[in-house]
């Protein structure tokens, strides 16, 4: 058995039972693994209004919100076995299967989200990166952002490479996350989303790094209330269908499908990148302070990490890819 489908006996019941029922019923299964009122969650329920409402005489949708149906580590396997066809983790959540990917969220190889699509549509990087995906029965469709990470601190904001150092920064597991900020020279902890209010508060770490609306939705700006915009990773999911339920699509279904996910994609870039705005402008209103790196500034902490692009990059796809992906991160 392919040892990346990782079914226990619960799992293949279940996925029998609903690829069953979407075969007779042509339903189609999203699976949304956090809450439905959020930017991914509206990109989801749009999905399941553009499906029904042009190819309603095809298929019914049914959309499972807050990993409710499967959860954040069950969905890929579930997805494997058709018993759902969307769904939309984030690169880290891939990454136990495909670490390939993990080349996409390096720090400041991919700036933009024009970058992130750039390298995805290149023949060459496609190839290595997502053809084990495709092996696997996955067959990914879509970007959808989330947002660029910043940085903010309870002390002194964060505007040169000198003033990150030894700072105790609070980043989420990942190699990528923990060894950016070893490069830029702060101290690194991986304690739980959970648990940083409280270490904040009892100054046990100093800083935190998520995206904008992250900031506001957890309150943390009232914490760290001098905010850098670092954009130093640009987190996005990946949307991704059972591949042979795909391929199995009348063309022109496929076709219009396509053209729906693609219209879903949009909106979604453009509420991201909306939501991010209103979140900075937000917490300026509410007392916290946005800076900026300086152009020259920001140069220094792209050449600060550069070394990280080959220590997690190479090994994983080859320093011709990497290079490939520098040249498109320098073009967007």
């Amino acid at each position: 058995m392919n040892t990346l489908i990782r079914p226990i006996v619960a799992l293949v019941a279940a996925g029998a039972l609903l690829a069953g029922t979407a075969l007779a019923q042509s339903n189609i299964v999203l699976n949304n693994d956090i809450e439905q009122n959020s930017i991914k969650g509206r990109a989801f329920d749009l999905l399941e209004e553009l499906i029904e409402e042009r190819l309603g005489d095809e298929f019914a949708v049914t959309t499972h919100h807050g990993g409710t149906l499967y959860s954040q580590t069950d969905q890929i396997s579930a997805l494997q076995l058709q018993a759902i066809h969307f769904i939309s983790p984030t690169v880290g959540v891939y990454t136990g299967d495909f670490p390939k990917l993990n080349v996409l969220v390096l720090p400041y190889l991919l700036r933009s989200p024009e970058a992130i699509q750039a390298a995805l549509d290149d023949p060459a990087i496609g190839q290595v990166l997502l053809e084990e995906m495709e092996q696997a029965n996955l067959q990914p469709v879509a970007a959808w952002l989330n947002g660029p990470r910043d940085v903010g601190t309870s002390g002194e904001p964060i505007l040169s490479l000198e003033d990150i150092q030894g700072v105790r920064i609070r980043v989420p597991p990942g190699d990528n996350y923990v060894r950016t900020f070893e490069a830029l020279g702060a101290n690194v902890t991986t304690i739980a989303w959970g648990e940083v209010p409280t270490a904040l508060q009892q100054g046990i770490i100093d800083a935190v790094e998520p995206v904008p609306h992250a900031w506001v939705s957890s309150g943390m700006y009232e914490l760290a209330d001098q905010i850098t915009m670092t954009e130093h990773i640009w987190d996005f999911y990946i949307v991704s269908v059972n591949k042979m339920w795909w391929d199995g699509l009348d063309p022109d279904v496929r076709t219009e499908l396509e053209a729906i996910v693609a219209e879903v994609t949009e909106a979604n870039w453009a509420e991201t990148i909306q939501a991010n705005e209103d979140a900075r402008a937000y917490m300026t209103e509410q007392g916290a302070v946005i800076h900026d790196l300086s152009d020259e500034e920001r140069v220094r902490w792209v050449e600060a990490v550069r070394p990280v692009w080959s220590e997690l990059g190479d090994p994983l796809v080859g320093p011709e890819v990497m290079q490939r992906l520098a040249e498109i991160g320098d073009a967007h």
